[in-house]
C-alpha cells in the first residue's frame, strides 16, 4: 500500500484535481442562501446595487431600511431619477441645503463654510418621494439642532445653479444665426417708451436680444443723457477709460479711428482689455452728412460657415491667438484672445464667443506657436476674413436721430461707412454693459414670465441660406 502512496505524496498537490476523489463520496453542506434584497418599484437600480455589491448601511444608520429609489451607502446616497442612478457624497448633500436655517431668506447669504460640516455626518433618516428628497443629519454642523430638515426638490438633482450656462439665458444658450436677408426680415425694433415702462414688451426685447444678439430702439426724446437710461434698464454702466458713456464724432488728430470720418472695417470693441464689454450701444442724436451707415454681421454664423466648409480651419481659429493694445500716453493696455471661444475643443459643441478687432491687433511675430502652424491659422483666419465681408452677411442701415441699436460685442461685428462732414453731422452717443449684467436680466425676465419668455421666438423667413444650414443653431429652450 505504501508504494502505491508514495508517488502520490511526492506529487505537487496543487496538480491533483481532488473533484474525482471528493465525487466517490457523499459529502454535503447545509444551503446558504443569500437574503433576497426587496423587490422595488426601482429594478435599474437593484440591478446595480447586485452588480456592484452593495453593502447597504441603512440599518446602521437609521435603524431601518431606506425608501424605495434610495440606497446609503458608507459615504454616498444613491439616488434614482428619471430612470438614471446617480451617488450624492453626505458632505456635498448637506452643503447643499438652502432651508432658512443655512442660507438667510433675505439676503440668500449662507450662514454657514462647508469646512463646518463633519466629515462623519450620516443620515439618521431618509424620505423620498420621487418629488422631493428629505434628510436629517447625526453629526450636523454645530448650532444645528436635531429638528434641522435638509429638502431638495428634483430640480436640485438636475441643475442647482442660479442661471445655468446652457439654459436660454445663460452664457452657452442656444442662438439665432442670421444674415442680410433673415436680419432684414427678423430685425426686432421697440419703441423706447415701450422699452422703458412696459415689462412685457422689455421683456420681449430680451429675449430676442438673447437670441439674435441685436435689437433696435426707436422714437427716443433728443436727449444725449438718454443712452445712459437705454443701457441702466439691462444693468450697470460699464465704465472705462473712455467714460461711463461717450460719443462718436469726427474730431481733430483722433486717437480712436472711430473718432474720424474714414470707412471703419468690421472689428468688435475693447479686445485690448481683460474683460472686454459684453453688450454695446450706439444711440443716434444726429446723422444729416452723406454716408456713415453702420453695418453688422452675426460673426457665430460666419464661424459656423467656416466650421461647414473646413472643420479644421474652425478648429484651428479656436487655436489662434490675436494680440491687441491700446497704447498711449495716458492709457496702455494689451491682451491676447483666440478668435473663437467655444464650449471645448471639439468642433462640434457650441459656440460661446468670438473675438476679433483688426484695428487694434498688436504684433505676434514674437509668438512660437503661430509661426509654428502659420500656414493653417493664415489660411483659417482668411477664410473668416472673406466669409464675414459677404454682401449676403452684411446687415446695413444708416440710424437716425432718435434711434438706437443694442448688440453683443462678442458676436456682433460693427462696421461704419465712410460720412462727409463737409455737408452735414454725425453724433452717436455710446455706452457699454457688461455680459454678466445683461445675463442677469435676461434671468430675471424669464423668472418674472417664463411663459412669455419662452413663447417668444424668432420668426425666420420661409427661404433660409442653404449653406450651412444643417449646422445653423435653433432658438431652443431649456
Amino acid at each position: 500500500m505504501s508504494r502505491v502512496l508514495r508517488p502520490l505524496v511526492r506529487l505537487p498537490w496543487r496538480s491533483i484535481p481532488l473533484r474525482p476523489f471528493l465525487a466517490r463520496r457523499s459529502y454535503s453542506t447545509p444551503s446558504m442562501e443569500q437574503a433576497q434584497e426587496p423587490k422595488t418599484d426601482y429594478p435599474a437600480l437593484d440591478k446595480v446595487v447586485k452588480k456592484i455589491g452593495y453593502t447597504d448601511y441603512a440599518q446602521e444608520y437609521m435603524g431601518k431600511p431606506a425608501p424605495a429609489g434610495v440606497r446609503l451607502s458608507k459615504s454616498k446616497l444613491a439616488l434614482m431619477i428619471d430612470g438614471e442612478i446617480k451617488g450624492y457624497r453626505y458632505m456635498l448633500l448637506r452643503d447643499a441645503c438652502k432651508c432658512n436655517l443655512c442660507v438667510d431668506e433675505h439676503s440668500k447669504q449662507r450662514k454657514f463654510r462647508t469646512t463646518d460640516i463633519s466629515p462623519l455626518i450620516r443620515p439618521r433618516d431618509v424620505k423620498w418621494d420621487g418629488k422631493e428628497l428629505q434628510i436629517k443629519w447625526s453629526s450636523d454642523i454645530e448650532g444645528w439642532g436635531p429638528d434641522h430638515v435638509s429638502k431638495y426638490n428634483e430640480a436640485t438633482f438636475k441643475e442647482s445653479r442660479a442661471n445655468p450656462p446652457k439654459s436660454d439665458t445663460g452664457k452657452l444658450r442656444r442662438r439665432f444665426f442670421w444674415d442680410k436677408k433673415m436680419m432684414e426680415d427678423i430685425q426686432h425694433w421697440v419703441s423706447y417708451e415701450d422699452y422703458m415702462n412696459d415689462e412685457k414688451a422689455f421683456m420681449k426685447a430680451m429675449r430676442l436680444l438673447s437670441l439674435t444678439g441685436i435689437i433696435f430702439v426707436k422714437d427716443i426724446p433728443d436727449s444725449r443723457e438718454m443712452v445712459e437710461k437705454i443701457a441702466t434698464r439691462m444693468g450697470p454702466l460699464r465704465n472705462t477709460f473712455y467714460g461711463p458713456t461717450w460719443d462718436v464724432r469726427s474730431v481733430p488728430q483722433a486717437k480712436n479711428v472711430a473718432y474720424t470720418n474714414v470707412s471703419l472695417g468690421f472689428h468688435m470693441d475693447l479686445m485690448y482689455m481683460n474683460e472686454p464689454p459684453g453688450f454695446q450701444l450706439l444711440h443716434c442724436l444726429e446723422n444729416s452728412c452723406d454716408g456713415g451707415e453702420s453695418l453688422f454681421v452675426d460673426s457665430f454664423r460666419a464661424v459656423d460657415l467656416v466650421r461647414y466648409r473646413s472643420p479644421e480651419a474652425f478648429e484651428a481659429l479656436s487655436k489662434l491667438h490675436l494680440n491687441y493694445e491700446y497704447n498711449h500716453k495716458e492709457h496702455v493696455y494689451n491682451n491676447s484672445w483666440p478668435v473663437l471661444e467655444t464650449e471645448s475643443v471639439d468642433s462640434k459643441k457650441r459656440i460661446v464667443r468670438v473675438n476679433y478687432s483688426p484695428p487694434f491687433q498688436a504684433p505676434m511675430v514674437l509668438d512660437d506657436d503661430i509661426h509654428a502652424h502659420w500656414t493653417e491659422y493664415r489660411r483659417a483666419l482668411a477664410m473668416f476674413a472673406s466669409i464675414i465681408e459677404r454682401d449676403n452677411l452684411v446687415f446695413q442701415l444708416k440710424l437716425n436721430p432718435g434711434e438706437c441699436v443694442i448688440f453683443e460685442n462678442r458676436r456682433v461685428l460693427h462696421a461704419r461707412n465712410k460720412f462727409n462732414t463737409e455737408q452735414g453731422k454725425r453724433w452717436l452717443a455710446g455706452a457699454y454693459v457688461d455680459e454678466d449684467a445683461v445675463l442677469s436680466t435676461f434671468r430675471t425676465s424669464r423668472n418674472a414670465n417664463a411663459n412669455l419668455w419662452h413663447r417668444t421666438r424668432v420668426q425666420p423667413p420661409l427661404k433660409a441660406a442653404a449653406e450651412g444650414q444643417a449646422t445653423a443653431e435653433d432658438n431652443g429652450t431649456e
